[in-house]
């Protein structure tokens, strides 16, 4: 099977005839880093009730110089004050905040340094949200900074994607991450790590084609995706798109661009299988450029974002085929980082990665369009 270009990959996964994906409902501390799959929307206001933004009297505006000071009050006439502290609700007919620090108080009278001015230091009920708006709509990550707009909205509960991810790293050389004494396998830790919001099962297989296969088709049966590690090459022992076509249908080998050129994909028992090359570099671009574009199918929602930068060095691509480089993104300027498919200080310095034309010479200056590294819940540069 020859390789295809990049542009009929991006047609061959928005061909693709995915099975929709399992929901749960979480309480909102276990949706932290979950993809949530419908909108969340507010069960109240934010604020609830009118609130005081200071410490200080809260007061019902008039034009005499001072405020009767009273004890406790459901609501407020013209003319009185009642001690309020930040962040509580005020009575009815609280118009203004006068601080504690613009405040003198002499018997149960209030004489404010300045003339209080109409709704200084009151959030009005609904000020920051209202009931039934949008805090989160479907496909967005759940960060930390949205849980305590959730307890504040009054939101018990999201409904969450309950995607399974397999990662099967495949390779006689390797021995677990955790191990000493070997090649410890560092690539499909990265791809876990990048699927924050999955359940993940992973694998260590040897080079071996009847193992693959029956791995495959064993995790094709509770997964919704599937990642391969290593095999993907050429060599005698890379049995990885062997095993898939065997089991299931390949749908492309590789693609002509290097880094990328060895990464494919298959459909196994209707599930994907993303055949990412074992090399860090590769296997982290095939994921960000190919496998995201998978999962952004299957939830609806695109999690690949591109930015458009100038170039900020001269660089001559000599490759034989249009090639993949890493960058380094300072302001609008993208600076290429060392090109090698397995340079894991280059990846870890790097914000994006970009395709750059073959046999050309390729000046500062130029605009150019990259895709932002996926960080695991957002792409950030």
């Amino acid at each position: 099977m020859p390789l295809i270009k990049y542009e009929a990959v991006e047609n061959i996964i928005e061909g693709l005839t995915l099975q929709p994906i399992k929901t749960k409902n979480v309480d909102v501390l276990s949706s932290l880093n979950m993809i949530v799959a419908e909108d969340v929307l507010s069960q109240n206001d934010i604020p609830e009730h009118n609130i005081a933004a200071q410490d200080g009297f809260a007061v019902n505006v008039y034009e005499g110089q001072s405020y009767e000071i009273v004890n406790d009050a459901t609501e407020l006439k013209k003319g009185q004050a009642l001690y309020a502290m930040t962040g509580v609700k005020v009575p009815e007919g609280a118009n203004s905040i006068v601080r504690i620090e613009e405040a003198k108080v002499v018997g149960n009278r209030l004489y404010p340094v300045r003339e209080p001015k109409l709704w200084k230091d009151i959030e009005k009920a609904g000020e920051d949200i209202k009931k039934g708006e949008i805090l989160l709509k479907k496909g967005s990550f759940v960060s930390p900074y949205h849980i305590p707009l959730f307890i504040a909205a009054g939101v018990n509960s999201v409904k969450v994607f309950e995607l399974c991810a397999a990662v099967v790293s495949i390779g006689d050389e390797l021995v677990p991450y955790d191990y000493d004494g070997g090649v410890r396998d560092s690539v499909a830790p990265m791809i876990m790590s990048l699927l924050p919001f999955a359940e993940k099962r992973y694998q260590l297989i040897r080079d071996d084609l009847e193992k693959i296969k029956q791995t495959i088709l064993d995790v094709s049966k509770d997964c919704d995706l599937i990642f391969t590690v290593g095999g993907s090459s050429v060599g005698k022992k890379d049995y990885t798109k062997r095993a898939i076509s065997e089991v299931g249908e390949l749908l492309y080998e590789g693609v002509q661009t290097n880094v990328i050129k060895r990464g494919g994909l298959g459909i196994v028992n209707g599930k994907p299988v993303m055949a990412l090359p074992g090399r860090v570099v590769s296997a982290a671009v095939v994921f960000n450029a190919e496998g995201l574009h998978i999962i952004s199918r299957m939830i609806g929602s695109e999690l690949r974002k591109y930015v458009e930068v100038e170039l900020g060095e001269d660089i001559e691509v000599k490759h034989s085929m249009n090639s993949t480089f890493l960058f380094k993104i300072s302001g609008n300027m993208a600076y290429p980082l060392r090109w090698g498919t397995g340079l894991y200080s280059e990846l870890a310095k790097a914000d994006a990665f970009g395709y750059l034309e073959r046999n050309k010479e390729h000046k500062k200056g130029d605009r150019i369009t990259v895709q932002l590294l996926w960080k695991g819940t957002s792409c950030t540069a």
